[in-house]
């Protein structure tokens, strides 16, 4: 799907999932060098900037949430920059595009006379990563609120159980994905940044450096959270091995006390003589005597905090 917008001299075409004919269509009309056809159609390029006479081109990778799976995927931004145009290009719907572009409108038409470097298409390009960057730091926020609750959750009555394993463990997946999309954008802003001053004059440098002020802040973040998640883990098997332990113990009094009472059976189910055999109580007294024996067990162990 092809969507132009045209400000002053600027052209903005955006396209998700294009066809091949279309990119070929767009190649020609901008003389694009052929390789960057075959690079948008290889989908799972690592993020990576080429510089070619009169245009650039560069990957970007953001997460999309898929809210079925619980989980973040990949979606992968093209750019093509050229001294009037600026062509965008996602694998994955996005509704991104459309409020960046709802701002720099905004943004350039409040202007009576808007700078000249925001009437380009290297603004355009701090717009969209900026406003990527701005949603990628609330999301990892919400993660923070996630991991809270699941704290909350493991020190609850019937917090530890598979479910919140799973919700754990998700999370966990989900933070690394984070982390592996995040990590080569900082070499990735500083070379588009030493780029772009060859193609344009324009003042620029504050904003780039805004965008590796923000992609330090979610590099932080992300470090914060993947520790977090690991003391969340490792206070979840703690407390787990803590309940095991308990089941094991209640397990073991259990075996012993049976053992008890089927050896008190046993001998009186024997062929000798024995103590009050032939008392019309014997069966009371055998049972007392199974129910005392019991008792002085699990009190014995409870003293030794068998069940704490």
């Amino acid at each position: 799907m092809k969507n132009l917008l045209k400000i002053g001299t600027v052209s903005w075409i955006h396209f998700e999932n294009p066809k091949k004919q279309e990119l070929i269509e767009i190649s020609e009309k901008y003389d694009l060098h052929e390789i960057i056809i075959d690079d948008i159609l290889d989908y799972g390029v690592q993020d990576k900037i080429d510089t070619y006479d009169n245009h650039i081109f560069m990957v970007f990778h953001f997460p999309k949430y898929d809210e079925k799976n619980k989980r973040y995927i990949s979606n992968e931004f093209s750019i093509i920059l050229g001294k009037n145009f600026i062509i965008t290009i996602t694998t994955e719907k996005t509704n991104h595009i459309s409020k960046i572009r709802e701002e720099y409108i905004e943004e350039t038409q409040d202007l009576e006379y808007p700078e000249k470097y925001k009437i380009s298409p290297y603004y355009i390009l701090y717009k969209i990563i900026d406003i990527m960057y701005d949603k990628s730091i609330k999301l990892l926020s919400k993660n923070s609120k996630d991991i809270i609750g699941l704290e909350e959750k493991i020190f609850s009555n019937n917090g530890l159980n598979k479910k919140l394993l799973e919700d754990i463990m998700i999370k966990r997946r989900n933070i690394v994905f984070l982390k592996y999309i995040f990590l080569p954008q900082n070499e990735l802003i500083t070379e588009i940044q030493k780029t772009i001053e060859k193609f344009f004059d324009g003042q620029l440098d504050l904003y780039f450096e805004d965008l590796l002020y923000k992609l330090d802040k979610i590099e932080n973040q992300i470090s914060s959270l993947t520790k977090d998640l690991s003391s969340l883990n490792e206070t979840y098997n703690s407390l787990m091995n803590v309940k095991l332990n308990s089941m094991l113990g209640v397990l073991t009094l259990l075996t012993i006390i049976i053992g008890s009472m089927t050896l008190i059976a046993g001998i009186y189910g024997m062929n000798v003589s024995l103590p009050f055999e032939n008392s019309k109580y014997a069966f009371f007294i055998i049972m007392g005597l199974m129910i005392a024996i019991s008792l002085m067990l699990y009190l014995l162990f409870k003293k030794k905090g068998w069940f704490e």
